[in-house]
């Protein structure tokens, strides 16, 4: 009978099994894994009975085992992605792999498995399987571990010290959670490391509220040239949009109030759900599709191209779409998305008019700012609309306000190429003396007058300024963000934006149309070191790899698959197919049984011819002692014959002389006895 160390290890795994199965929502195949445990736990019982163990025990197979990583690499790529958190399957399906590999392992032991491999896979299945566990789970993967201890602890080993290593395990998982949960509570959020930590996973300035200057860390971290977006498009946009801002007050640009309207899910493209801002103009022959890809995951606006009609996102159910072209509010996070667009160069730089009526809040000043604005404008010598509609009093309403418009875009980008320096470190420690009331400056700590005063900054300034101005003048004007001059590699099907490719531009509306004015000075040198030629290599490498499997996971041959899936859950809810599988199992356990009848009679026949042949040989030998040697090739029937005529002959001889001996006699009956072993021998051997 099989010892209990053995029971306790099949329970084990039987545990194993049913938990794995329970915490990744697939409870019949846990059952399957326990089921087939207990078959194996059957079948070594029955050839701890047999004589041949070790021949009958199956080899372990490497090939099984390397073999199986493909398809479970291929169920890996084949789940769906969580929106929040970690997947659950970066788990589940190791956990699964390592199950099985216990099964090859515990089902060739003693031929090529060891019992170490089948201990270490079967404890972290345990483990992994706790992930996301119910309470349940957790009380049973208890019981688990404690069997484990008991079956593959060394024999004799005393209760109390399984006991004690069972508590001091216990000790140290329950001392780290609870370290990481402090952790997690307090370090996590505060520090020099928490800063770091913030820097490092988020890019500053895309915000519904943008303060000037966000965008400082973006140029002056360590981080500065990290990619940040993939624009798979070889025609792609110089700027991909954030936000497009409303109103500005003491330094913070606001989106509007609330959202011009909510969007829902046109239909789907696999698992993005695709928003439009017209009713099916993304399927319109026009219209490309573009896939972006961050490499980070926070992003709560949809960056997509000026002249965007639309976007897909990742199993959303809604998005908040503003009267400034930008997609935001998308649920959960963001690490990929599409953008619709126009498939034409000449709209890249334009975006469409929302309206021909412009809302006053794209005129809005603050009160407080008009002072200073008055004083920039005459310094900057802007036109006066007046004079200009009197210089041209040819031309008609609409070509009379783009002529001034231009003319305030021009003044406004050539004072600040001739008087502004370009600067991706702002310092505000020049003197404040010769400042005037009439500079609008109500406190030193007022961006947008210390700008002013010493002339020097980056995009967020001088877009901001623009835009006010703008305003000023009359001609409306709004402040956008996002992402500006990609870097082109040659040969690569994508361009990338890094941290510090951040900008913010101005759209000035013109003639019923928002067109990009980027009032920012050119940098005439470059500030970053180039990328090194090996870096590019990684990065086009890098770039390809995520973009096939981005095909593998999302791709359009995805609606197949679901298909497929859709049929085979019918399929697999059907009862007739248990039917079937059962008649399967009944028809492949009576072919097992007759085979195993069959080498059972077999052996059986062998053993009773091993036991003949022996009988044979004993009394060959006996007779050769008596003078009766069966010659080669001779049978055994011809070898009697041959010995009963030779008795006879032997007899007549004796009765003609009447002459007999008690020898004779006794020669006569050991010759009879050994004459019906070989009679036996003829008569059963060959049966």
């Amino acid at each position: 009978m099989m010892n209990f160390r053995e029971i306790c290890k099949t329970v084990f795994f039987c545990i194993v099994s049913v938990n794995l199965g329970v915490s990744s929502g697939l409870e019949i195949l846990g059952f399957l894994f326990a089921a087939l445990f207990v078959a194996m736990h059957i079948k070594q019982y029955v050839l701890l009975k047999s004589t041949t163990n070790q021949r009958k025990i199956p080899r372990y197979r490497k090939l099984f085992a390397y073999g199986a990583i493909v398809p479970f690499a291929l169920w890996w790529l084949l789940t769906p992605s969580v929106e929040n958190g970690v997947s659950p399957y970066l788990v589940f399906i190791p956990a699964w792999y390592l199950l099985y590999l216990a099964l090859l392992q515990k089902r060739s032991l003693g031929n090529g498995g060891y019992e170490v491999f089948v201990v270490f896979n079967g404890v972290a299945a345990l483990f992994m399987g706790l992930f996301q566990a119910p309470r349940a789970v957790v009380v049973s993967a208890t019981v688990a571990l404690l069997l484990a201890v008991y079956a593959f602890g060394r024999p004799r080993v005393a209760l109390y010290k399984r006991l004690l290593f069972v508590l001091m395990y216990a000790s140290l998982c329950g001392s780290s959670y609870l370290g990481f949960k402090y952790w997690k509570s307090n370090h996590y959020y505060s520090g020099r490391w928490a800063e770091d930590y913030y820097l490092k996973n988020r890019v500053m300035g895309f915000d519904p509220v943008a303060a000037l200057g966000s965008f400082s860390s973006n140029y002056n971290s360590k981080y500065n040239n990290e990619i940040i977006l993939r624009i798979w498009d070889t025609l792609a946009p110089q700027y991909l949009r954030a936000a497009a801002y409303e109103k500005y007050v003491a330094g913070i640009w606001k989106l509007p109030t609330t959202a011009e309207k909510k969007l829902y899910p046109a239909r789907y493209r696999v698992d993005y759900a695709i928003f439009e801002t017209e009713d099916s103009i993304t399927m319109t022959p026009n219209v490309k599709t573009v896939w972006v890809q961050a490499t980070l995951d926070n992003f709560g606006f949809m960056f997509a191209a000026p002249n965007a009609v639309g976007v897909a996102s990742k199993n959303a159910d809604s998005l908040d779409y503003y009267s400034t072209n930008v997609f935001a509010g998308a649920n959960g996070m963001r690490s990929d998305w599409f953008y619709y667009v126009p498939d034409t160069a000449a709209t890249l730089a334009i975006t469409t008019a929302l309206s021909d009526e412009i809302d006053s809040a794209f005129l809005q000043i603050p009160e407080k700012d008009l002072n200073l604005l008055d004083t920039i404008a005459s310094a900057m010598a802007l036109p006066v609309r007046d004079s200009v509609i009197a210089d041209s009093a040819s031309l008609d309403k609409s070509e009379l306000e783009t002529q001034f418009a231009v003319k305030n875009l021009k003044a406004i980008e050539n004072y600040f190429i001739k008087n502004f320096k370009y600067s991706y470190v702002v310092s505000w420690r020049k003197s404040y003396a010769g400042m005037s009331m009439n500079t609008g400056v109500s406190n030193m700590k007022d961006m947008l007058a210390l700008f002013w005063k010493n002339k020097e900054g980056y995009c967020e300034y001088y877009a901001t300024l623009a835009t006010l101005l703008l305003r000023h003048q009359g001609i409306p004007a709004r402040y956008v963000t996002g992402f500006a001059h990609p870097e082109h590699v040659e040969g690569r099907p994508y361009v990338t934006f890094r941290r510090r490719h951040s900008h913010a531009w101005v759209e000035v509306y013109i003639d019923h149309k928002w067109y990009i004015f980027d009032p920012t000075p050119p940098v005439l040198v470059n500030a970053f070191a180039e990328s090194s030629w090996f870096s590019k290599k990684i990065e086009g490498l890098k770039g390809r790899v995520s973009y096939v499997l981005h095909l593998l996971k999302d791709g359009e041959w995805r609606r197949v698959v679901d298909s497929w899936q859709n049929v085979s859950e019918r399929f697999v809810a059907n009862p007739v197919l248990y039917g079937v599988l059962i008649l399967l199992v009944v028809v492949f356990a009576g072919i097992r049984f007759r085979k195993y009848r069959r080498n059972r009679i077999s052996h059986s026949v062998s053993k009773d011819a091993e036991r003949w042949i022996s009988l044979l040989e004993s009394a060959e030998k006996r007779l050769a002692r008596m003078g009766f040697v069966r010659a080669s090739g001779e049978t055994v029937s011809a070898f009697m014959v041959r010995i009963k005529q030779t008795m006879m002959a032997q007899q007549s001889a004796r009765q003609t002389i009447k002459k007999a001996s008690p020898k004779d006699s006794r020669f006569e009956k050991d010759c009879l006895s050994l004459l019906k072993q070989l009679e036996d021998y003829e008569n059963n051997r060959w049966r």
